[in-house]
C-alpha cells in the first residue's frame, strides 16, 4: 500500500504527535513512583541538609531535626521537608522532555540530563530558601501564595528554559564561540 507524501505542514504535526506521544508514555513512571510510593528518605535528607547550609550561611537562626527546620526564635517556623519538597516530579518531567524529543543523540541526552537536573535540584533549593525568608519577612499568608502558586510556575519555567536551552545547545554553542573569537580579535 502506498501511502501519500506528506506535506510540510503535515511533517511538522506527524513530529509534534510522535513527541507527545513520547513524553506521555515517558509520564508513566511518573505515575508508577506516585503508585508505588518508594521511599524518598535519602533525598529529603540531601535537601534538607542543603536547605539547612544555605540558610546558616544567610545568617538565618535555624535548627534541624530529621526532616524538619525550624527557623526563627520570636516567630519560629517549622517547616518538613516531604517527598515532594525534593523536585523529584520536576526532574522526571525534564527527563521525559529530552527523551522524548526526537532526533538528539544519546550523548547530548545524558549531558543534557547531567546539566539540568542538578540545576533543578538548585532551584529547587532556592524555592525553600526563598519560601523561609518570605515567611520570616512577610508572614505565613505570604508564604502560602509564593509557595503554592509562583514557586509552581518558577519551577515549570525553569523546566522548560532548561529543555530549551537544551534544544538549542549546538545553535547557543556556534554562538559563543563566535562571540569569543570577536572579542579575541577585538583586542
Amino acid at each position: 500500500m502506498n501511502f501519500p507524501r506528506l506535506t510540510r505542514r503535515q511533517q511538522k504535526q506527524w513530529e509534534v504527535l510522535q513527541f507527545l506521544i513520547r513524553f506521555l508514555t515517558l509520564a508513566v513512571p511518573l505515575y508508577l513512583i506516585l503508585w508505588l510510593n518508594p521511599s524518598l528518605l535519602p533525598v529529603q535528607e540531601a535537601v534538607t541538609d542543603h536547605s539547612h547550609i544555605l540558610l546558616k550561611a544567610m545568617g538565618l537562626e535555624v535548627d534541624k531535626s530529621n526532616l524538619m527546620l525550624m527557623i526563627g526564635t520570636c516567630r519560629p517556623f517549622v517547616i518538613y521537608i516531604g517527598p515532594d519538597c525534593t523536585g523529584w516530579k520536576s526532574m522526571v518531567a525534564y527527563f521525559a522532555l529530552i527523551f522524548a524529543t526526537l532526533g538528539a543523540s544519546m550523548r547530548k541526552r545524558v549531558l543534557g540530563l547531567l546539566i539540568g537536573i542538578p540545576l533543578i535540584y538548585a532551584g529547587n533549593l532556592a524555592r525553600i530558601v526563598t519560601a523561609i525568608v518570605i515567611e520570616q519577612t512577610l508572614g505565613r499568608e505570604a508564604v502560602m501564595f509564593f509557595h503554592d502558586f509562583m514557586w509552581q510556575v518558577g519551577l515549570t519555567a525553569l523546566i522548560i528554559v532548561l529543555w530549551l536551552a537544551w534544544l538549542k545547545w549546538d545553535f547557543i554553542k556556534k554562538h559563543i564561540i563566535a562571540l569569543r573569537e570577536k572579542l579575541k580579535y577585538a583586542h
